[in-house]
């Protein structure tokens, strides 16, 4: 029995997006409640967390695709709760009362493994978990052009616009779904707003750079992955500067993009070196990205900011394998 089927016994589900939702939470959610729905399920997508949605881009894809999601603080009454993208207790998380709970995500698991819990943190997007499920199930994805922009669009955001996309199941989603489609390039097209061209002009403006060893850190306030992708692009076009990490935090951990062009310089080895044991990281030799989760980053190194740990991280990986 795939994982959808395990929630068909349940009448009324409510899935759950983490707070400031993105467009990969909302794409998953969608094709969960789309196969839901079409199984009889009586199924309602809610948030929740300190503000509505804000972002144009988010706001676009919600109303051209049609994705009837609401923000709450008291969900009413259901069966089950279905986290997608999310985990139940995490600090990104409002925490809605459910006697069960179910999970698909492809962040660090940080709950305990149970029959209705599937995280893959290998994948690139929840997105891609949802393309996969629904395609076990024989969901004629080809047929629902919404959601199947939806789920496009959610991997796109989560891995900057596509430059950091590397995963072999994220990149056969794309081969499958991408195609001519007026609304996703739409959009793609409407994927930054005025407020957050302000935030890539603050982390250009506040950023770190070591000349001795050619590398950038960039600490950007609260963004999509594939805004710190158009900020690591420009970053290293700086003629001194062979590698750019640009980081921003997330609930609870920290969307890192990696930038090089230097062939000593492997953004993929670079980024699973820095988010050994605190997280997961990877990509090709010249892009790449991941994820660090604050808890681990914790553990593993006190209280410094996740800054200082970045530089010396990258300090000691460079000292140890590069002769410029």
């Amino acid at each position: 029995m795939g994982f959808l089927q395990k929630l068909l016994s349940c009448e009324r589900i409510c899935i759950q997006c983490h707070n400031d939702p993105d467009p990969d939470t909302i794409a998953s959610a969608f094709g969960a409640y789309r196969y839901l729905q079409a199984h009889g399920v009586d199924a309602f997508i809610v948030y929740g967390g300190r503000n509505p949605i804000k972002k144009r881009g988010v706001e676009i894809m919600v109303s051209q695709c049609g994705i009837p999601i609401t923000y709450t603080h008291d969900p009413g009454e259901f069966d089950l709760l279905l986290l997608v993208d999310c985990q139940y207790g995490e600090g990104n998380v409002e925490p809605f009362p459910a006697q069960q709970v179910a999970v698909i995500d492809h962040h660090i698991q940080v709950v305990e493994p149970g029959e209705r819990v599937l995280i893959k943190n290998g994948y690139q997007s929840s997105s891609t978990i949802l393309w996969e499920l629904l395609r076990e199930e024989g969901y004629p994805l080809k047929e629902d052009q919404d959601l199947a922009v939806a789920l496009l669009y959610g991997l796109y955001i989560d891995t900057s616009c596509f430059a950091d996309l590397y995963g072999q199941a994220d990149l056969a989603m794309r081969a499958d779904l991408f195609e001519e489609q007026p609304l996703f390039e739409t959009l793609t097209k409407s994927s930054m707003t005025l407020a957050e061209l302000m935030v890539v002009s603050d982390a250009l403006h506040n950023h770190f750079v070591d000349v001795e060893r050619h590398f950038a850190v960039v600490e950007v306030l609260s963004c999509e992955q594939s805004l710190l992708g158009i900020i690591g692009d420009l970053m290293i076009q700086v003629d001194i500067v062979y590698l750019t990490f640009a980081y921003t935090e997330v609930g609870a951990g920290y969307r890192i993009s990696l930038r090089t062009c230097h062939e000593q310089l492997p953004a993929d080895r670079i980024a699973a070196y820095v988010c050994e044991g605190i997280g997961s990281g990877g990509g090709h030799g010249k892009k790449a990205g991941g994820y660090i989760q604050k808890s681990k980053l914790l553990e593993k190194f006190g209280n410094r900011p996740a800054l200082e740990v970045i530089e010396t991280l990258l300090r000691r990986y460079i000292d140890e394998n590069v002769v410029f």
